[in-house]
């Protein structure tokens, strides 16, 4: 009879895939099963991200002087009939209630979630963790060397002010042509030496590292992913080719718009023309809820920003995708001002756990 019961109990388990999928916490194999089709749903990131989750739920919401067994059970109980979204909500909760700092498009933590009784205080933080966090966003130059393409990175705090790192950091670049990652690099960058007339933190995509067979134009577009402490800092540019690679085995440049967001364009233009009708309708609740923006952290922080106070009573005149791939896409909208002036704004959006938000506008 256990049998037959198990057995339907999968079998529930697999017609419940789709894009929506909840845990089933009637029993450990079921709770099982259920978290793996979820987590496999993710991308590779939110993956590990979930299984923090999970830790983070068994840690700081169950009783730690039960056993193993009990404090599973109790995990079961908390995320029967939650979906990925709700589960990250949780654990996003219980981080903030806990004092330190976690979400779901955070970098994987190296050494695991900090467990109950090993949180430090904000003055106990070392220095050098708050210099990571000062840093907002950065750009790269782009330029063909003999070997390959440079990419010279340059990071700046919140007010555009640039930074000097103080100790090498990673990065990963993603190589793409016609949508496709045709090549991935891992590299670090050397702290910038702001004194110096030549700066050694550069990167360099060696051109024998990119297979011709996949180059589908005369260019390609590179993106570059940082680490932060509270998401990726991402950067992509398009760069020419030299015409001795592509020697003719492909067509002229083309739309740098990847394929693969061609199928969301609608959707990401009317996502950036409601953040910006929301915000000319002082409708600033709505707008946050569209974003992922250390600047804007807070409803407070977003709400008092002067920049989003010029575009109160603006509207919009047109809006189109520059340029995009699966992960990250640059908008332009031009608007008119309340004092009829007509003002360029360019908006970065992500897709992050599979929601697309806006995280920055300048």
């Amino acid at each position: 009879m256990k049998r037959v019961l198990l057995i339907a109990s999968l079998l529930f388990v697999f017609s419940c895939k789709g894009d929506n999928l909840e845990i089933d916490g009637r029993d450990q194999i079921v709770f099982n099963q259920t978290v793996d089709d979820i987590a496999k749903d993710l991308p590779l990131l939110q993956q590990t991200k979930f299984k923090e989750a999970l830790d983070i739920v068994y840690h700081y919401r169950t009783n730690a002087t039960n056993n193993d067994e009990q404090r599973w059970s109790a995990v079961r109980n908390l995320l029967d009939g939650k979906n990925s979204d709700e589960v990250f909500e949780l654990a996003e909760k219980i981080a903030s209630e806990n004092g330190f700092t976690w979400n779901r498009n955070q970098v994987p933590l190296a050494n695991g979630i900090p467990l109950p009784g090993s949180i430090i205080s904000e003055e106990e933080v070392p220095q050098e963790e708050v210099e990571i966090n000062k840093i907002s966003r950065f750009d790269f130059r782009v330029s063909n060397e003999t070997e390959g393409i440079r990419l010279d990175p340059f990071f700046f705090d919140k007010d555009g002010k640039e930074l000097q790192l103080d100790k090498v950091s990673n990065a990963t670049v993603e190589v793409f042509s016609g949508g496709q990652v045709i090549y991935t690099q891992r590299a670090t960058i050397d702290p910038n030496s702001m004194d110096a007339l030549y700066r050694n933190n550069g990167i360099l995509v060696k051109y024998v590292n990119l297979d011709p067979s996949k180059i589908q134009a005369n260019h390609v577009d590179v993106l570059v992913r940082i680490p932060h402490p509270e998401r990726y800092l991402t950067q992509r540019k398009s760069v020419q080719l030299p015409d001795n690679l592509v020697a003719g085995k492909v067509e002229n440049k083309v739309d740098s718009i990847s394929k693969v967001i061609n199928k969301d364009i609608s959707m990401i233009t009317t996502l950036s023309n409601r953040f910006m009708q929301n915000i000319a309708k002082k409708n600033y609740s709505a707008a946050f809820a569209l974003t992922r923006n250390n600047d804007w952290a807070t409803f407070q922080k977003f709400s008092s920003d002067h920049s989003i106070a010029l575009l109160e009573n603006s509207k919009i005149k047109d809006t189109k995708v520059l340029d995009g791939d699966e992960k990250v896409t640059v908008v332009e909208t031009n608007v008119s001002l309340e004092d009829n002036t007509t003002k360029r704004y360019i908006l970065t959006l992500e897709n992050l756990n599979n929601k697309w938000f806006i995280v920055n506008l300048k």
